[in-house]
Protein backbone atom coordinates (compact mmCIF):
# COMPACT_ATOMS: atom_id res chain seq x y z
CA UNK A 1 0.00 0.00 0.00
CA UNK A 2 1.48 3.70 -0.24
CA UNK A 3 -0.05 7.09 -0.47
CA UNK A 4 -1.49 8.17 -3.49
CA UNK A 5 -0.91 11.59 -4.94
CA UNK A 6 -3.56 14.11 -4.75
CA UNK A 7 -4.67 16.83 -6.48
CA UNK A 8 -5.66 20.06 -5.14
CA UNK A 9 -8.01 22.14 -6.80
CA UNK A 10 -8.83 25.83 -4.98
CA UNK A 11 -11.53 28.54 -5.58
CA UNK A 12 -12.52 30.90 -3.01
CA UNK A 13 -14.56 28.69 -0.32
CA UNK A 14 -14.53 25.57 -2.11
CA UNK A 15 -11.60 23.30 -2.42
CA UNK A 16 -11.56 19.43 -4.26
CA UNK A 17 -9.41 16.79 -3.85
CA UNK A 18 -8.81 14.46 -7.08
CA UNK A 19 -6.92 11.66 -6.77
CA UNK A 20 -6.18 10.58 -10.33
CA UNK A 21 -4.26 6.85 -9.90
CA UNK A 22 -7.27 6.03 -7.94
CA UNK A 23 -10.22 6.10 -11.37
CA UNK A 24 -9.96 9.56 -12.39
CA UNK A 25 -11.76 10.12 -9.14
CA UNK A 26 -12.94 12.79 -6.45
CA UNK A 27 -11.48 11.65 -2.93
CA UNK A 28 -13.70 15.36 -1.67
CA UNK A 29 -15.30 18.41 -2.10
CA UNK A 30 -15.88 20.62 0.66
CA UNK A 31 -17.53 24.13 0.96
CA UNK A 32 -16.87 26.24 3.86
CA UNK A 33 -15.39 23.22 5.46
CA UNK A 34 -18.56 21.37 5.09
CA UNK A 35 -18.36 18.07 2.86
CA UNK A 36 -20.47 18.35 0.10
CA UNK A 37 -19.60 14.92 -0.89
CA UNK A 38 -19.29 11.88 0.78
CA UNK A 39 -15.14 12.23 1.81
CA UNK A 40 -12.95 9.50 0.98
CA UNK A 41 -11.37 8.54 4.12
CA UNK A 42 -7.25 8.46 4.46
CA UNK A 43 -7.17 4.47 4.73
CA UNK A 44 -9.55 4.58 1.32
CA UNK A 45 -6.90 7.36 -0.53
CA UNK A 46 -4.36 4.93 0.75
CA UNK A 47 -5.58 1.62 -0.05
CA UNK A 48 -6.86 2.82 -3.96
CA UNK A 49 -10.47 1.88 -2.96
CA UNK A 50 -12.33 3.53 -5.62
CA UNK A 51 -15.73 2.42 -4.81
CA UNK A 52 -15.03 4.99 -1.23
CA UNK A 53 -13.74 7.69 -2.77
CA UNK A 54 -16.82 10.90 -3.48
CA UNK A 55 -17.37 10.58 -7.29
CA UNK A 56 -15.36 9.27 -9.83
CA UNK A 57 -16.08 8.71 -14.17
CA UNK A 58 -18.01 6.29 -15.59
CA UNK A 59 -16.74 5.64 -19.12
CA UNK A 60 -17.13 3.87 -21.76
CA UNK A 61 -20.46 2.66 -19.91
CA UNK A 62 -22.74 3.55 -17.10
CA UNK A 63 -23.78 0.96 -15.02
CA UNK A 64 -23.77 -2.87 -15.63
CA UNK A 65 -23.28 -5.32 -19.36
CA UNK A 66 -25.48 -8.34 -18.25
CA UNK A 67 -23.26 -11.93 -17.49
CA UNK A 68 -20.31 -9.75 -19.36
CA UNK A 69 -21.54 -10.08 -22.86
CA UNK A 70 -21.10 -7.23 -24.42
CA UNK A 71 -23.24 -7.08 -27.79
CA UNK A 72 -23.04 -4.33 -30.35
CA UNK A 73 -23.55 -4.38 -34.57
CA UNK A 74 -23.91 -7.73 -34.54
CA UNK A 75 -20.56 -8.97 -32.83
CA UNK A 76 -20.83 -10.71 -28.82
CA UNK A 77 -17.50 -10.02 -26.62
CA UNK A 78 -17.29 -11.76 -23.32
CA UNK A 79 -15.73 -8.86 -20.65
CA UNK A 80 -13.91 -9.51 -17.58
CA UNK A 81 -16.97 -9.35 -14.69
CA UNK A 82 -14.60 -6.42 -12.72
CA UNK A 83 -17.40 -6.42 -10.03
CA UNK A 84 -17.18 -9.90 -8.46
CA UNK A 85 -19.18 -11.64 -6.81
CA UNK A 86 -22.08 -10.14 -9.44
CA UNK A 87 -21.42 -12.03 -12.98
CA UNK A 88 -22.08 -8.09 -14.78
CA UNK A 89 -19.32 -5.88 -16.42
CA UNK A 90 -20.09 -2.78 -14.53
CA UNK A 91 -19.54 0.98 -15.10
CA UNK A 92 -16.51 0.49 -17.65
CA UNK A 93 -13.08 0.66 -17.18
CA UNK A 94 -11.93 4.14 -16.24
CA UNK A 95 -13.13 3.92 -12.31
CA UNK A 96 -10.45 0.95 -12.43
CA UNK A 97 -7.48 2.51 -14.00
CA UNK A 98 -5.09 5.27 -12.98
CA UNK A 99 -5.42 8.44 -15.33
CA UNK A 100 -2.84 10.76 -16.53
CA UNK A 101 -2.45 14.87 -15.61
CA UNK A 102 -2.44 16.61 -18.82
CA UNK A 103 -2.90 20.27 -17.34
CA UNK A 104 -2.91 21.90 -13.76
CA UNK A 105 -4.03 24.89 -12.73
CA UNK A 106 -5.07 26.17 -8.81
CA UNK A 107 -8.66 25.70 -9.62
CA UNK A 108 -8.55 23.38 -13.07
CA UNK A 109 -7.51 19.84 -13.56
CA UNK A 110 -7.45 17.75 -17.12
CA UNK A 111 -7.04 14.00 -16.87
CA UNK A 112 -6.95 11.47 -19.68
CA UNK A 113 -6.68 7.69 -19.85
CA UNK A 114 -5.47 5.85 -23.11
CA UNK A 115 -6.94 2.63 -23.77
CA UNK A 116 -5.72 -0.40 -25.85
CA UNK A 117 -8.47 -3.41 -26.23
CA UNK A 118 -8.46 -5.89 -23.42
CA UNK A 119 -10.81 -8.65 -21.10
CA UNK A 120 -11.89 -5.04 -20.03
CA UNK A 121 -12.83 -3.44 -23.29
CA UNK A 122 -12.41 -4.49 -26.48
CA UNK A 123 -12.01 -1.45 -28.44
CA UNK A 124 -9.13 1.74 -28.94
CA UNK A 125 -10.63 5.04 -27.23
CA UNK A 126 -9.38 7.72 -25.54
CA UNK A 127 -11.19 9.47 -22.08
CA UNK A 128 -10.89 12.99 -20.88
CA UNK A 129 -11.92 14.66 -17.97
CA UNK A 130 -11.94 18.09 -17.02
CA UNK A 131 -12.68 18.97 -13.04
CA UNK A 132 -13.10 23.11 -12.54
CA UNK A 133 -13.66 24.63 -9.16
CA UNK A 134 -14.99 28.72 -9.82
CA UNK A 135 -17.79 31.13 -8.49
CA UNK A 136 -20.89 28.91 -9.36
CA UNK A 137 -19.46 25.67 -7.95
CA UNK A 138 -17.77 21.98 -9.40
CA UNK A 139 -17.92 21.17 -12.93
CA UNK A 140 -16.93 17.79 -14.59
CA UNK A 141 -16.45 17.25 -17.92
CA UNK A 142 -16.15 13.84 -19.41
CA UNK A 143 -15.71 12.61 -23.05
CA UNK A 144 -14.31 9.35 -24.85
CA UNK A 145 -13.21 8.97 -28.62
CA UNK A 146 -13.13 6.14 -30.37
CA UNK A 147 -9.86 5.29 -31.61
CA UNK A 148 -10.36 2.11 -33.09
CA UNK A 149 -11.48 1.37 -36.58
CA UNK A 150 -14.74 -0.62 -36.02
CA UNK A 151 -17.65 1.45 -34.24
CA UNK A 152 -17.81 1.56 -30.86
CA UNK A 153 -20.74 1.04 -28.46
CA UNK A 154 -20.97 4.01 -25.90
CA UNK A 155 -22.06 5.88 -22.70
CA UNK A 156 -20.95 8.22 -20.00
CA UNK A 157 -21.60 8.66 -16.45
CA UNK A 158 -20.56 10.59 -13.15
CA UNK A 159 -21.04 8.58 -9.85
CA UNK A 160 -20.72 11.44 -6.92
CA UNK A 161 -22.30 10.11 -3.55
CA UNK A 162 -23.90 12.50 -1.20
CA UNK A 163 -23.28 12.60 2.85
CA UNK A 164 -27.41 11.75 4.13
CA UNK A 165 -27.47 13.32 7.56
CA UNK A 166 -30.79 13.35 9.66
CA UNK A 167 -33.88 16.01 7.49
CA UNK A 168 -31.94 15.94 4.28
CA UNK A 169 -34.87 16.40 1.71
CA UNK A 170 -34.54 15.35 -2.42
CA UNK A 171 -36.46 17.65 -4.71
CA UNK A 172 -35.75 16.22 -8.54
CA UNK A 173 -38.06 15.46 -11.58
CA UNK A 174 -38.44 12.21 -13.62
CA UNK A 175 -41.48 10.61 -15.80
CA UNK A 176 -40.36 6.81 -15.37
CA UNK A 177 -38.40 4.22 -13.77
CA UNK A 178 -36.29 1.11 -14.96
CA UNK A 179 -37.07 -0.95 -12.12
CA UNK A 180 -33.79 -3.06 -11.21
CA UNK A 181 -34.58 -7.22 -10.71
CA UNK A 182 -32.80 -9.86 -8.00
CA UNK A 183 -30.28 -10.19 -10.96
CA UNK A 184 -29.67 -6.13 -11.07
CA UNK A 185 -30.28 -6.07 -14.69
CA UNK A 186 -33.84 -4.50 -16.24
CA UNK A 187 -37.07 -5.82 -15.51
CA UNK A 188 -38.13 -5.05 -18.78
CA UNK A 189 -38.23 -3.28 -22.14
CA UNK A 190 -39.35 0.10 -21.15
CA UNK A 191 -39.50 2.01 -18.53
CA UNK A 192 -42.53 2.17 -16.02
CA UNK A 193 -44.55 5.52 -15.88
CA UNK A 194 -44.28 7.02 -12.57
CA UNK A 195 -45.17 10.23 -10.86
CA UNK A 196 -42.56 12.82 -9.79
CA UNK A 197 -42.01 11.55 -6.28
CA UNK A 198 -39.94 13.84 -5.51
CA UNK A 199 -41.60 16.60 -7.13
CA UNK A 200 -41.79 18.27 -4.01
CA UNK A 201 -38.56 18.08 -1.47
CA UNK A 202 -39.43 15.00 0.86
CA UNK A 203 -37.33 13.21 2.98
CA UNK A 204 -34.45 10.92 1.43
CA UNK A 205 -34.21 9.08 4.81
CA UNK A 206 -36.16 5.47 4.59
CA UNK A 207 -36.36 5.36 0.79
CA UNK A 208 -34.63 2.50 -0.76
CA UNK A 209 -34.19 2.53 -4.02
CA UNK A 210 -31.20 1.14 -6.63
CA UNK A 211 -32.91 2.06 -9.88
CA UNK A 212 -32.65 3.66 -13.09
CA UNK A 213 -35.05 6.76 -13.67
CA UNK A 214 -35.84 8.37 -17.38
CA UNK A 215 -36.60 11.40 -18.15
CA UNK A 216 -35.07 13.50 -15.32
CA UNK A 217 -34.58 16.71 -16.16
CA UNK A 218 -31.49 17.51 -15.58
CA UNK A 219 -31.85 18.83 -12.01
CA UNK A 220 -31.77 17.29 -8.43
CA UNK A 221 -31.49 19.49 -5.31
CA UNK A 222 -30.70 18.51 -1.54
CA UNK A 223 -31.49 20.56 1.23
CA UNK A 224 -29.71 20.11 4.51
CA UNK A 225 -29.63 21.82 7.33
CA UNK A 226 -27.35 24.85 6.37
CA UNK A 227 -26.90 24.44 2.53
CA UNK A 228 -28.54 23.39 -0.54
CA UNK A 229 -26.72 21.09 -2.98
CA UNK A 230 -28.01 21.47 -6.61
CA UNK A 231 -26.77 18.35 -9.09
CA UNK A 232 -27.13 19.62 -13.15
CA UNK A 233 -26.46 17.22 -16.00
CA UNK A 234 -26.41 18.30 -19.61
CA UNK A 235 -29.14 17.68 -22.28
CA UNK A 236 -27.08 14.27 -23.06
CA UNK A 237 -28.16 12.91 -19.47
CA UNK A 238 -31.62 11.99 -18.86
CA UNK A 239 -30.94 9.41 -16.98
CA UNK A 240 -30.71 9.33 -13.26
CA UNK A 241 -29.50 6.33 -11.73
CA UNK A 242 -30.23 6.98 -7.67
CA UNK A 243 -28.68 4.30 -5.28
CA UNK A 244 -30.32 4.79 -1.51
CA UNK A 245 -29.24 2.28 0.49
CA UNK A 246 -31.43 2.73 3.28
CA UNK A 247 -29.39 1.03 5.82
CA UNK A 248 -26.72 2.15 7.92
CA UNK A 249 -24.72 3.74 4.83
CA UNK A 250 -24.95 7.46 5.14
CA UNK A 251 -25.02 8.62 1.50
CA UNK A 252 -27.23 8.82 -1.58
CA UNK A 253 -25.76 8.20 -5.24
CA UNK A 254 -27.18 10.41 -7.91
CA UNK A 255 -25.65 9.70 -10.77
CA UNK A 256 -26.48 11.56 -13.99
CA UNK A 257 -25.77 9.11 -17.04
CA UNK A 258 -26.38 8.93 -20.49
CA UNK A 259 -27.69 5.26 -20.61
CA UNK A 260 -30.26 2.67 -19.02
CA UNK A 261 -28.61 0.18 -17.33
CA UNK A 262 -27.33 -3.05 -19.93
CA UNK A 263 -28.40 -0.59 -22.66
CA UNK A 264 -26.22 -2.38 -24.99
CA UNK A 265 -28.40 -5.65 -24.98
CA UNK A 266 -31.43 -3.84 -24.69
CA UNK A 267 -30.36 -2.13 -27.99
CA UNK A 268 -29.54 -5.12 -29.05
CA UNK A 269 -32.97 -6.63 -28.83
CA UNK A 270 -34.38 -3.61 -30.43
CA UNK A 271 -35.29 -1.56 -27.60
CA UNK A 272 -35.41 2.11 -28.32
CA UNK A 273 -34.40 5.39 -25.74
CA UNK A 274 -31.88 2.75 -23.99
CA UNK A 275 -28.98 6.03 -24.48
CA UNK A 276 -26.63 3.90 -26.20
CA UNK A 277 -24.26 5.80 -28.67
CA UNK A 278 -22.34 4.15 -31.79
CA UNK A 279 -19.38 6.10 -32.73
CA UNK A 280 -17.62 5.89 -36.02
CA UNK A 281 -14.05 5.79 -35.83
CA UNK A 282 -12.59 8.98 -34.43
CA UNK A 283 -15.86 9.80 -33.62
CA UNK A 284 -16.37 11.56 -29.58
CA UNK A 285 -19.10 12.19 -27.82
CA UNK A 286 -19.22 14.40 -24.10
CA UNK A 287 -21.36 15.07 -20.91
CA UNK A 288 -21.24 17.59 -18.36
CA UNK A 289 -22.59 18.02 -14.74
CA UNK A 290 -22.17 20.99 -12.16
CA UNK A 291 -22.66 20.69 -8.05
CA UNK A 292 -23.30 23.95 -6.43
CA UNK A 293 -23.44 24.60 -3.50
CA UNK A 294 -25.91 27.90 -1.89
CA UNK A 295 -27.47 28.75 1.84
CA UNK A 296 -30.61 26.23 2.65
CA UNK A 297 -33.87 27.81 2.20
CA UNK A 298 -34.34 25.26 5.56
CA UNK A 299 -31.85 27.23 7.59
Amino acid sequence: MHTHAIVHLVHGDSVALVCPAIGGALAALRWRGIDILRPASDEAIKSGLVRQMACYPLVPYSNRIGDAQLQAEGQHYTLRANFPPEPHSIHGMGWQRAWTVEEQEDNRVVLSLQHQPDADWPFACTARQTITLDAQGLHMALSITNRDTRAMPAGLGFHPYFPLTPGVRLQAHWSGVWRMGADQLPCGSAPEAQAAPFAQPQLVAGWRSDHCYSGWDGVATLSYAQHAVRLTASEDCRQLVCFAPGDERAFIALEPVSNVNNAFALAARGVAYTGMRLLAPQQSMEISASIGVGESVHA
